[in-house]
């Protein structure tokens, strides 16, 4: 988190740093094609134990990275164009590759087993931004979101193991959910021509503030785990609301379509 505060920093700075000499006409539209780097956080972001057997239930919540691509959109208004509406399509794959603690058949005791949590979240986010130098070879934005996440994804074990009452010799599926987020994003649009430019940011993604579940046992499938980030009991197990958010920096090619009046 520093280091990304830090390069956030010293795209500001950099951007603030440009002459004003030139002036460059504002694009109506800008379309931007990105992949990003980042991590989990909050409570998304949880050590698998190596003292004790792993519970199923917070299998969602072992992810340590996360890799990104999407496209979005930027319709520029007001009479500079400082202003623009923001819609846009990201895919997240949370992952890890770590060794867990499981039952290899039903009451032995957990052995060390490879293990495999991928959560992918398919985030599409409506929003505005603010442009402080629309007209610069270097433009530097900050923005907020609101966004619709859709949960998938599957988890794989290096051997059969006993999860969830049942002995599984596959991967077991995430179940799909549906979460309501907000996204902070920040970074600098470098023109490197009139239609053609470059772009640097970072978001931080609140992903479940609205619409947190915990799902009746009976509505998940047998081979299904599900997000339970809503404050229950399960099995005589009490387990806290948990908040699911990320952190990445992103870089992409920008395009510029149509110009201002």
């Amino acid at each position: 988190m520093k280091k990304i505060t830090i390069l956030l920093a010293v795209i500001i700075l950099f951007a603030a740093s440009q002459s004003y000499s030139q002036m460059l006409p504002v694009p109506k539209v800008t379309l931007h094609v990105t992949g990003g780097y980042g991590m989990p956080t909050g409570n998304f972001k949880q050590d698998v134990p190596t003292d004790s057997r792993a519970d199923a239930d917070y299998f969602p919540y072992y992810t340590k990275q996360l890799i990104n691509f999407g496209a979005d959109g930027k319709l520029a208004l007001g009479t500079r164009g400082n202003f623009r509406v923001t819609l846009g399509a990201t895919y997240n794959m949370f992952s890890n590759d770590v060794t867990a603690l499981l039952r290899p058949a039903q009451g032995q005791a957990g052995v060390a087993v490879n293990f495999k949590p991928k959560v992918n979240v398919m985030s599409i986010a409506l929003g505005g931004e603010w442009a402080f130098a629309p007209t610069q070879k270097v433009n530097p934005y900050v923005g907020l979101g609101l966004a619709a996440n859709f949960f998938s994804g599957k988890f794989e074990f290096g051997q059969s193991v006993y999860v969830k009452g049942a002995q599984r010799s596959g991967p077991m599926d995430m179940k799909s959910e549906t979460r309501i987020g907000v996204i902070l994003d920040a970074g600098a649009d470098f023109r490197l021509s009139r239609t053609v430019g470059a772009i640097l940011g970072v978001k931080y993604h609140f992903i479940n503030p609205l619409g947190k579940g915990a799902d009746d046992p009976s509505e998940i499938g047998p081979n299904e785990i599900d997000l339970g980030d809503m404050e229950h009991t399960e099995d005589g197990n009490y387990f806290p609301a948990r908040t699911v958010s990320s952190v990445n920096v992103y870089a992409g090619v920008s395009f510029y379509f149509g110009l201002m009046k």
